[in-house]
């Protein structure tokens, strides 16, 4: 079911698919049988699609938790940011795989968002969610950003590993900074 909530118009497009070729030769033939089935597959197909737009996948989790960082970041409410974060987070630059910092280098630059990197203007440019787990999703986003030490609006892009926890909150787990204006960016950048 997970791959249908994900994906639903790939099984969708196959079970109206074979709705309507069941219903046209059931007619056709004026065979009761292909009618019937046509019949159950039409009920499945609402079924599923209904089942499809009520379930929330991971991805739409981890869609959720990074919507909410960018507005706290926005608003510079430093507090509603870190909320979003595990206690046992870290960030990375460059590549999620390269060596990561603690959750405090994460709580200070948030901090900073008061001050020196205060958000004066952000359009998100692509946000992108997939399912990598059960509890788990990775997130893409894309940004151009403008803060209070720039000139100007800087382009960003960010990978966030984003989980369920114990408690049951979606937090992100890992946050890694990609690149910045198409560099590689640095710790002493936060």
């Amino acid at each position: 079911m997970n791959i249908f909530a994900q994906h639903p118009w790939i099984i969708g497009l196959s079970l109206g698919s074979a709705t309507a070729v069941c219903c046209v030769v059931g007619l056709r033939r004026s065979s009761k049988p292909l009618l019937l089935c046509a019949a159950a597959l039409a009920i499945t197909l609402i079924a599923m699609i209904a089942i499809a737009w009520t379930s929330v996948t991971p991805a739409d989790h981890g869609r959720l938790v990074i919507e909410r960082l960018v507005a706290a970041a926005v608003t510079g409410d430093s507090q509603a940011a870190k909320a979003c974060f595990s206690r046992i987070a870290t960030i990375h630059m460059g590549a999620p795989e390269h060596p990561g910092e603690d959750r405090s280098r994460i709580d200070r630059a948030f901090d900073s968002f008061q001050t020196r990197h205060r958000i004066e203007s952000n359009d998100i440019g692509s946000l992108h969610a997939e399912t990598t787990d059960e509890n788990a999703a990775t997130v893409f986003l894309s940004c151009r950003t403008q803060t209070a030490a720039t000139y100007g609006a800087v382009p960003t892009r960010w990978q966030f590993e984003i989980v369920m926890e114990a408690d049951g909150v979606w937090r992100i787990m890992r946050i890694t900074w990609r690149s910045v204006g198409g560099d590689k960016p640095s710790l002493s950048m936060l």
